[in-house]
């Protein structure tokens, strides 16, 4: 496709501070991801925070009597965020940017037209990122910003040619997912309200996993509980953890982005139950595998207050624990993001305090 007066190739140089939209068009959650992991190690090298709008060509399908039945099951769709979660850590931390931030978005499921630079669309954008098949729904995504009265973004053509080059697909990727966990049927928008709880401290793309497949399945609410301050004190390299209100702020911004139209309470907690045993309208609880033992004392004490059980969902994203996909999952924690910034905080003043000897040494002298 020949590039327009907004549109540039991948070659041109991009400016600081870029915050990119990569279009990714795939024909189904079960299909294979392709080009995509060339596309965001492009897109690495053009812009400092990058979105990912995954959109789907056939969100629905038709069944045998007529009637359409969503296409898209939680562990596909659960699949597809984690591989692509999965690349672009691995690729920022071989960047020596193991700080880079990435958003996730499914267009169809977010409820709002993102990009678009309308009503309830809050993201910033600098430029849209996409490879030759994308670019045509970016030109038609400026066309409906400067109808929202938004200016038009440069529209980057990603090298396709180099994709093909790399031959990387996403197919290793999917070690992502423990299969040993049990399967779900879980549909999107199946429960009411949902609950979830964690530490959420520097949110990475594990807990975005997390919080994305809960609003996934929820139709009317999620609430979150964040653990305070107080339930904190024995963390690794406390002194480099984010404020309770910060840790708040990041999941709410992270659940907006992600899907509108649901109501969003996220709430301080100050031990491992917070509103999972005192509120009557829950319907599930989503645990990872690390927490599922808390699921099943959570509705044990429920039991004890007379509340129905709520169904236990499992994510099954790779853990802190594992080394899987290269030591990857030793990436997506808390953990090593604190012991990144204890690190660079070091080297910062290792590097100071040779040349404040220096300065001594000289004046001796």
């Amino acid at each position: 496709m020949e590039a327009n007066n907004h549109t540039h190739h991948y070659n041109q140089t991009a400016s600081s501070s870029q915050h990119g939209l990569l279009l990714i068009v795939i024909p189904d959650f079960e299909a294979p991801l392709g080009d995509t992991c060339s596309s965001i190690h492009q897109a690495l090298g053009l812009v400092d925070r990058l979105t990912i709008v995954v959109s789907v060509h056939s969100p629905t399908t038709i069944t045998c009597n007529g009637s359409k039945a969503a296409a898209a099951s939680f562990h596909s769709v659960q699949k597809v965020l984690s591989a692509l979660y999965v690349s672009f850590t691995k690729q920022a931390v071989a960047l020596g940017r193991p700080l880079a931030e990435l958003d996730i978005v499914i267009r169809e499921s977010c409820g709002y037209d993102v990009g678009a630079g309308g009503v309830g669309d809050e993201i910033p954008f600098t430029v849209f990122l996409g490879l030759p098949p994308a670019i045509k729904k970016l030109e038609k995504l400026n066309e409906r910003r400067l109808q929202n009265g938004a200016k038009r973004l440069v529209i980057r053509t990603l090298d396709e040619a180099k994709a093909h080059a790399t031959g990387e697909t996403h197919t290793h990727l999917v070690e992502a997912i423990d299969s040993a966990l049990p399967y779900t049927n879980v549909r999107e928008g199946q429960y009411g309200d949902v609950a979830l709880g964690g530490t959420f401290d520097h949110l990475h793309a594990g807990h975005k996993i997390l919080l994305s497949m809960t609003a996934w399945i929820s139709s009317h609410r999620v609430v979150c509980g964040v653990t305070d301050d107080a339930m904190l004190k024995t963390k690794k390299f406390k002194e480099f953890m984010e404020p309770l209100d910060k840790r708040i702020e990041a999941v709410e911004r992270f659940l907006r982005i992600f899907k509108r139209g649901l109501v969003y309470e996220v709430v301080p907690i100050s031990d491992m139950y917070g509103p999972t045993i005192t509120d009557d309208k829950l319907e599930a609880l989503m645990v990872s595998k690390e927490t599922l033992k808390g699921g099943g004392m959570v509705n044990q004490e429920r039991e004890n207050r007379n509340l129905p059980p709520l169904t236990i969902e499992v994510i099954n994203v790779i853990s802190p624990t594992e080394t899987q996909v290269d030591e990857v999952s030793l990436k997506i924690s808390s953990t090593f993001i604190r012991q990144y910034l204890s690190e660079q905080a070091s080297n910062s003043i290792s590097v100071e305090a040779p040349a404040t000897e220096t300065t001594a040494s000289k004046a001796a002298h």
